[in-house]
């Protein structure tokens, strides 16, 4: 296959290049006859101490075995395939988390307390209650921030893994998104309540006025009815 033939030629290169450090080559990829290891001196009878040096500098520079070993390695990665749809980050995003553990255990029972406080004042409760709610809400949200700095220095603490990275993606989506969509909900159902509200008020104000209007009539014929009696 194809990621076995790579860590073939790795080895190759990795063989050849420990061959031209040693001495035992000239030039990379070809086997020096004349040159040989002296384990008494640490050096080879093709080189002296000025050689070295400049093998060593090399190196240092930028040596031909990192070189080829790099574009070995860029291969072998470049065959490596990410998520590229939306669903695979999905899927990605729910596999690093680890859902068993108690944070994250806290962490969705607190969106369901909120969730359920929620629901609750949009049906019974005052519009006091339901503003206090969005506003401890739009705290939270406001405090992400600082709640991932936090949580990034002491992780180690409450969580098995570290997920408050330096963009804060975890705080973004775990967090922020749930808690906002339920402000979501509070202000459509505010608006709808308002509406429906407004619709009541211009019925009854309708109301009101086909019954004066009908006092009137009433009141009119009467009015007539005196008229035609005294004349």
């Amino acid at each position: 296959s194809k990621n076995y033939q790579d860590m073939e030629r790795v080895a190759q290169v990795v063989e050849e290049g420990t061959k031209f450090m040693m001495g035992e080559t000239t030039h990379m990829g070809e086997q020096g006859s004349d040159a040989t290891f002296d384990p008494t001196t640490g050096g080879s009878d093709g080189y002296d101490g000025q050689d070295q040096d400049a093998i060593f500098d090399d190196m240092d520079g930028g040596s031909p075995l990192m070189g080829m070993a790099d574009s070995v390695m860029s291969d072998i990665m470049s065959t490596q395939v990410g998520p590229e749809t939306a669903k695979e980050h999905i899927q990605a995003f729910t596999a690093a988390i680890t859902w068993d553990e108690p944070f994250i255990r806290f962490l969705i029972a607190f969106h369901v307390l909120v969730i359920v406080v929620a629901v609750t004042l949009s049906r019974k409760g005052g519009i006091y209650s339901r503003m206090g709610l969005m506003v401890f809400v739009g705290l939270i949200v406001r405090l992400a921030e600082r709640l991932n700095a936090m949580g990034a220095s002491r992780w180690r603490e409450f969580s098995t893994q570290n997920y408050f990275d330096k963009n804060g993606i975890f705080m973004g989506i775990t967090v922020c998104a749930p808690l906002l969509m339920v402000c979501l909900f509070m202000l459509v159902s505010m608006i709808r309540e308002a509406s429906n509200l407004l619709g009541d008020v211009t019925k009854m104000k309708m109301n009101s006025q086909v019954k004066q209007k009908q006092k009137k009539e009433q009141k009119q014929k009467k009015d007539d009815k005196k008229r035609k009696k005294k004349d």
